[in-house]
């Protein structure tokens, strides 16, 4: 090597070594954003980086590989437990409350509200007379109960508290029976129909006593049936507003069965004052038993068994 090539050598070695020249090469994308879609920027029609899936080619298959599959009919590790079916059906809805029922309801609680804060000693002396006959001997000495202040509005909630009964387990069958389906007008009418069938009720009986002249026994007799009614209708009366405003049909149904009771215990009282009574007749007093007394009970129950 000669001394010019070391030389050189020598300060190549100290010299920095130069960088290679860059080749600038120009994007022809000026904006990225067409190629990113979102709720801003959504994909162009003419965008030529669309991919489209136009069909799926499947390989064709000489035979069904599905059959040549192995059929695993062991039992499954995951088994059900023993769980009973039940079908269900649909309950009896009740209906809404109505304003005016809820009108009845409050002059009702008024009307027993003035009698226990003015009459209370009428009210226990009426609930003895249920118990034991005679009772009413008392009940009559201080004061004719059938001629009394307290009357009108005992007859009155135990009239609606019937009528709420018979409306709430007779509503279909009668809304049937007279193609009628506004609660409103059916609820009057059951009202006016056992407010004249009681009335009849006691012009019966007030006539026949005229006819066989047996004045008072049927007097008697009357407050025998306004005596009963009336007890009947003060118990009935808190289970008929709260079954009714509740929706629970069992509370509507045991103030049936209490007011079935007291009808019961209101016919044999009445046998009792027929059968005590010498110059009335044993015929009319059947009579009187089967068309008056025993009839209502039947057609009560009649309704409850359809309303089930």
């Amino acid at each position: 090597m000669t001394s010019r090539d070391q030389q050189t050598l020598k300060t190549s070695f100290f010299l920095k070594p130069e960088a290679s020249a860059t080749i600038t090469v120009s994007d022809s994308i000026g904006n990225y954003s067409d190629f990113l879609g979102d709720s801003l920027n959504v994909f162009h029609t003419d965008s030529a980086f669309r991919f489209e899936l136009r069909e799926i080619i499947l390989p064709a298959n000489d035979s069904d590989t599905t059959a040549a599959q192995p059929v695993y009919d062991k039992p499954s590790l995951f088994t059900t437990s023993g769980v009973i079916k039940h079908q269900f059906n649909p309950e009896f809805r009740m209906r809404q409350n109505s304003d005016w029922l809820t009108a009845l309801f409050l002059v009702c609680l008024i009307v027993l509200s003035w009698i226990k804060f003015y009459h209370l000693r009428r009210i226990k002396q009426l609930f003895r007379a249920v118990g034991a006959r005679h009772h009413v001997n008392q009940l009559v000495r201080d004061g004719n109960l059938t001629e009394e202040r307290i009357t009108p509005g005992l007859a009155f909630v135990y009239i609606v508290g019937l009528a709420v009964l018979v409306h709430q387990f007779g509503f279909e069958t009668i809304s049937s029976w007279l193609g009628i389906r506004k609660p409103g007008l059916i609820f009057a009418m059951i009202l006016g129909a056992i407010s004249i069938l009681w009335l009849i009720k006691v012009l019966t009986i007030r006539g026949t006593g005229i006819i066989f002249r047996t004045k008072q026994d049927t007097s008697e007799l009357i407050l025998t049936n306004l005596i009963f009614n009336a007890a009947g209708g003060i118990v009935i009366f808190p289970l008929v507003l709260t079954g009714y405003y509740s929706g629970n049909l069992p509370i509507l149904k045991i103030a049936v069965i209490v007011l079935l009771v007291v009808m019961c215990l209101r016919f044999f009282r009445s046998m009792v004052v027929g059968f005590a009574a010498q110059t009335f007749s044993v015929l009319y007093l059947f009579l009187y038993l089967c068309t008056l007394e025993i009839l209502p009970v039947l057609f009560l129950y009649r309704l409850v068994t359809l309303a089930d």
